[in-house]
């Protein structure tokens, strides 16, 4: 966070295409395993899941207003966490790594580029699911690279 925002890291980090997603999750989550804890990314994707259970069952195109409320929540959500987080990081773990300056979660979610995803989905169903299956692919290459218990 800068200036009590959160930095959106450029595009280079978010998936184009639903065919690169699980390699730069991979590429993403070798650094990112260390610095987030197994039990913060599980509780970011049990969100996720939520939502996903109640929309993989839709088969319209075009979210309906629930889910798009919902979704623009769950960057509600996101946007706490990342800023609770921030107060809790201790300066002794900003010395020793100065890229959590802003706390862990905000620099998870700009190395990601989940809140950028998030505010893009819009009411596309598509993007919500490709959405939810970076997310899953980082959680698995977190769990691989053996991340942070």
């Amino acid at each position: 966070m800068k200036g009590g925002k959160i930095m959106v890291s450029q595009t280079k980090n978010k998936p184009e295409t639903t065919e690169d997603y699980v390699a730069k999750a991979e590429r993403v989550m070798r650094d990112l395993s260390k610095i987030i804890t197994t039990s913060k990314i599980r509780d970011l994707l049990a969100q996720v899941n939520e939502l996903y259970n109640d929309i993989i069952l839709e088969t319209d195109e075009t979210l309906s207003q629930k889910h798009i409320e919902a979704i623009r929540h769950l960057k509600i959500k996101m946007i706490y966490d990342a800023g609770r987080d921030r107060q809790q990081t201790t300066r002794r773990e900003i010395r020793d790594n100065p890229k959590l300056a802003n706390g862990r979660i905000t620099y998870f979610f700009n190395e990601t580029g989940l809140l950028e995803m998030v505010e893009n989905i819009g009411n596309s169903r598509t993007r919500f699911l490709e959405y939810c299956r970076y997310f899953e692919a980082l959680v698995a290459y977190h769990k691989f690279y053996g991340g942070k218990e």
